[in-house]
C-alpha cells in the first residue's frame, strides 16, 4: 500500500468519525488532521482529493453537532485543494453559509477563510526579488483567479440582497442570534479584507481621465515626500488606511506616517498631500470610488 493510499484510508476513518461520532470525539479527530497534516504534507496534499468524495455526503450527517465538525475538519483540505478545486469548495461554503443553524454556518465561515487565501496568493503571487516580472504560467493563474473572485463577489452581493430583504429562522449561538443575513455579511468582511480587494477594484473599475490622471500625480508627490521625510511606509500604506477608513483618526494616522518633528511649511505641504489623496483615492465605504468620483457622478 502507497503512502497516499494509507493517507486517505486515515481521511475516512477521521470523516467517519465527523460525520457519525460522539461529540467527545471530534477534537482528537481534527487534532488527528493536524498531525497527517504536520507529519507529511508532500503526501496529504497528495490524497487531499478525497474529501472531494465527502463533500456530496454532507446531507447524510443529521445532527448539527456533526455537521459542524464535519465543516472544521475541511480547513486544511481547502488550504490544498482551493487552487485546483475553487468553484466545488466555493458553491459548498456559499451553499452552507446558508444554513440554518448558526454553529454549522460559524463553522463554514472560519473554514473559507482557507478559500479566501487561495485566492490571495494567486491574484498577488509572491514574487522575488521585488519586481521581477511574473511567469506565464503566474499570470495565467492570476488571471483565473481574478475571474473566480469576482463571480464569487458577484454571488455572494445576490445572496446578502437576497437576505437582506427576508426574515429567517435561525438557530440560536449561546444566547446571540447570528442571522443568515450575518453570517453572509461577515464572510463578505473576510474576503473583501487587505489590500487584495483594494487592488482588484482598481484594476476592475473604470476610472475617469481626469482622476487617474490626478492620482498618479498624488502617488508620485507621496512617495516623494516619504523618500524626504525618510519614513518607514510607502504609497500602498496610505492607500490602505484611506481605502479601510472608519473613523476621525483616520487621516491623522496618514499624517504620522511622515512625522519626523519637520517645521510647520513642510507640515502643511504634507497635509495637502495627504487631503489630495483622500480625496483622490478609492475608499471601501464609497464602494471602491473616491470622494472625488462620487462627486462627479451627483455632477452628472
Amino acid at each position: 500500500m502507497t503512502k497516499r493510499e494509507k493517507m486517505e484510508n486515515e481521511f475516512r476513518e477521521i470523516f467517519g468519525t465527523l460525520m457519525s461520532g460522539e461529540r467527545s470525539e471530534f477534537k482528537q479527530a481534527k487534532k488527528r488532521i493536524d498531525r497527517l497534516w504536520h507529519a507529511d504534507t508532500e503526501t496529504f496534499q497528495k490524497a487531499a482529493p478525497l474529501v472531494l468524495e465527502y463533500i456530496p455526503r454532507f446531507e447524510e450527517v443529521k445532527m448539527p453537532e456533526n455537521q459542524a465538525a464535519f465543516v472544521s475538519g475541511l480547513n486544511l483540505f481547502y488550504l490544498s485543494l482551493g487552487d485546483d478545486h475553487f468553484e466545488t469548495l466555493k458553491n459548498f461554503t456559499l451553499k452552507l453559509l446558508q444554513h440554518p443553524h448558526g454553529h454549522v454556518r460559524e463553522a463554514m465561515r472560519h473554514t473559507a477563510d482557507w478559500l479566501h487565501m487561495s485566492l490571495s496568493s494567486r491574484l498577488r503571487p509572491f514574487v522575488y526579488p521585488a519586481g521581477k516580472p511574473l511567469t506565464d504560467e503566474q499570470k495565467r493563474c492570476m488571471a483565473e483567479a481574478e475571474k473566480q473572485y469576482a463571480g464569487l463577489l458577484k454571488e455572494l452581493e445576490a445572496l446578502l440582497d437576497k437576505y437582506d430583504q427576508e426574515d429567517d429562522d435561525s438557530e440560536y449561538i449561546d444566547e446571540m442570534k447570528p442571522s443568515i443575513s450575518k453570517s453572509l455579511n461577515q464572510f463578505w468582511g473576510q474576503i473583501t479584507r487587505g489590500r487584495m480587494y483594494r487592488e482588484f477594484l482598481e484594476k476592475t473599475t473604470p476610472i475617469p481621465t481626469e482622476v487617474y490622471v490626478r492620482r498618479k500625480e498624488i502617488e508620485q508627490e507621496l512617495a516623494d515626500m516619504l523618500r524626504k521625510t525618510k519614513s518607514d511606509f510607502d504609497v500602498d500604506d496610505i492607500r490602505d488606511v484611506i481605502f479601510n477608513e472608519d473613523g476621525s483618526s483616520d487621516l491623522q494616522d496618514i499624517i504620522s506616517m511622515f512625522d519626523r518633528g519637520g517645521d510647520v511649511s513642510e507640515l502643511s505641504d504634507i497635509l495637502e498631500i495627504v487631503t489630495d489623496a483622500w480625496n483622490y483615492f478609492p475608499h471601501r465605504s464609497l464602494d471602491g470610488l473616491s470622494p472625488t468620483e462620487k462627486a462627479l457622478q451627483a455632477r452628472a
